[in-house]
């Protein structure tokens, strides 16, 4: 149908705003922050639930959106946040650590292993 008032350009197509929604749940886009992936448009959160890969501390998603710094090793990957000693909870960024199992170490901690 014609768009009278209020429509939004998205990759050269016009849309009204009430159609211009995500793909995942349906939420109006418009005048929000989203991002697309092959060729779909996504609110952050679905974006995220379906394709960020998922922090191996939290288990909460990983977005790198907004300059958000992580920290990846071999197939896992953390929040910076996350990154840290199992046993005493010192922050790893930055610094060495030691691998048992699922676990990271600080030297200290892992100094046993």
């Amino acid at each position: 149908q014609a768009i009278t008032t209020g429509g939004v350009t998205y990759r050269e197509q016009p849309w009204h705003k009430e159609c211009f929604v995500c793909t995942g749940c349906k939420k109006q886009l418009s005048g929000q922050r989203f991002t697309s992936r092959d060729e779909f448009a996504y609110c952050l959160s679905c974006f995220c639930n379906l394709y960020a890969k998922k922090c191996a501390g939290c288990t909460n998603p990983i977005s790198g959106l907004g300059g958000t710094k992580y920290i990846s090793f071999e197939e896992r990957q953390w929040h910076n946040d996350c990154f840290n000693c199992k046993k005493c909870s010192l922050s790893l960024v930055g610094r060495g650590f030691l691998t048992e199992r699922d676990d990271i170490l600080c030297p200290e901690c892992g100094k046993d292993i």
